[in-house]
């Protein structure tokens, strides 16, 4: 032990080397797919049970694993230094969607056996890369993220209808006197364009709500 082998870094597989970095990309990805398909949800005015947000978010995370495949990075692998590879070539969609059902094991079992046992059997593994240098070329990745966001924080037209229709503080943002929160302003706003629109539910509420039937007669 002398010669220092023991703590060499020669002795670590390029597997093994940057498994965190993916580790915490690959936790990051699993959170960016479970808020779109959320989004995905809430966009189509779909109920949200528990069977459809899972079915939602498995079919979210089997695309960002797919096109994740394609160059074998992803907004976070980016972020992290590395992107995923077989025999150093991106692994491509066949690969990647079937690593889509081993990565949550993978992602348990690794903290534990400091590897992971199903990317070496699919023969992946992550590959150092500039964190900055192709991060432009995330850009949709960012969009995909920002866009997932705002449709969770937005209200749906079923959610705005039980707002500004049958709720006490929505009442008061129809009427105006209490101060102007950002569920009254997107709702306000989504009402009088569905109301534009010409749908029928949404002018009955707005014809009870003094504040959005002013903006509605405006040209």
């Amino acid at each position: 032990m002398s010669n220092g082998a023991l703590f060499s870094t020669d002795t670590v597989t390029t597997e093994a080397r940057y498994q965190w970095h993916l580790w915490v990309a690959d936790v990051l990805d699993m959170a960016t797919a479970a808020l779109s398909g959320w989004a995905a949800l809430r966009a189509l005015e779909q109920e949200r049970t528990t069977v459809t947000m899972v079915i939602a978010m498995a079919v979210a995370w089997l695309v960002v694993s797919a096109v994740g495949g394609i160059w074998g990075r992803t907004l976070w692998r980016q972020l992290a230094g590395v992107r995923l590879v077989h025999g150093a070539r991106p692994p491509g969609v066949a690969r990647t969607l079937a690593r889509a059902f081993t990565t949550p094991v993978d992602l348990l079992v690794s903290p534990v056996l400091l590897r992971r046992p199903f990317d070496t059997m699919l023969g992946l593994y992550a590959e150092p890369v500039a964190r900055m240098k192709g991060l432009a070329r995330q850009a949709p990745w960012l969009a995909l993220l920002v866009g997932a966001v705002w449709l969770i924080v937005t209200p749906t037209r079923a959610e705005m209808v039980k707002y500004l229709g049958r709720t006490l503080t929505g009442w008061h943002c129809c009427h105006g006197t209490r101060e102007v929160t950002w569920e009254c302003k997107t709702s306000l706003s989504r009402a009088v364009r569905e109301a534009r629109s010409g749908h029928a539910d949404v002018q009955a509420v707005v014809a009870d709500c003094p504040v959005a039937a002013e903006r509605l007669a405006k040209p």
